[in-house]
């Protein structure tokens, strides 16, 4: 495919940097946490109170470097991904997530949905047409290091947000994925359940420290550090609690 021709479209893009940590948590401590939190935190805007669909497409090399390296815990590593939180939406978010020790640094551009096909297509070249670093920057590495779709993953946010220190707090459940069939955009495209209902993921991210008062909320006895939702996707087994 050549690069596109003609007037380039301005890709809105945005940085964000903090702090990350992920848990597996059990369902009941995970309700009883977002009864609490819900008490004294908003939600976040797409969450009207049930949670928010997630769909993600995630690239990786031809020799899975993104999966090696967070396998063996490589501090500075990076992931790409296209997400969707609504079929009907005309916009795609295409997003870098960057790991340096450990802050969490995450760029993101915005997709018209017939680019993000493209994209998801391995037709690059779309990329070209965006006016934007952070476009240019996916172009080059994904043409570089020859990046492919390797498994789309979905779930149910719910997300609580504190304005103080930008602390955000989420309850991912109902994890599934697909390694087979890549096209993020079908509806009824079959997801294999990844973890059992007994589990959810919780996700804290912060500027600097949690909150005392958010910490002895969500330090709870069945909290273990977590794999990401990615590589339990890759691996395509379903984990049980134990």
């Amino acid at each position: 495919m050549k690069a596109v021709q003609g007037s380039r479209r301005m890709g809105t893009s945005l940085e964000v940097k903090r702090k990350e940590i992920k848990y597996y948590i059990n369902s009941s401590d995970a309700f009883a946490a977002m009864n609490a939190l819900g008490q004294a935190l908003d939600r976040d805007t797409h969450d009207k109170g049930q949670g928010y669909f997630i769909r993600s497409l995630y690239f990786d090399t031809l020799e899975n470097r993104a999966f090696e390296e967070k396998m063996m815990g490589v501090e500075r590593r990076k992931k790409y991904r296209l997400r969707l939180y609504d079929f009907n939406s005309k916009l795609v978010k295409f997003e870098v997530k960057k790991k340096f020790n450990d802050s969490i640094v995450k760029e993101t551009l915005w997709l018209e949905k017939r680019d993000a096909k493209e994209v998801q297509k391995g037709n690059y070249e779309v990329l070209l047409g965006y006016d934007s670093p952070v476009a240019r920057k996916i172009y080059a590495e994904f043409k570089t290091l020859c990046y492919k779709p390797v498994v789309v993953i979905d779930y149910v946010r719910s997300a609580f947000v504190y304005d103080f220190n930008n602390t955000r707090i989420t309850f991912d459940r109902g994890i599934r994925a697909n390694s087979i069939d890549l096209n993020m955009f079908n509806k009824s495209l079959f997801m294999k359940p990844l973890l059992s209902d007994k589990l959810a993921v919780l996700e804290v991210k912060f500027n600097h420290f949690i909150p005392g008062w958010i910490k002895s909320v969500i330090q709870m006895r069945s909290c273990h550090s977590a794999i990401s939702k990615y590589c339990i996707g890759r691996l395509d087994n379903k984990i049980c609690w134990i």
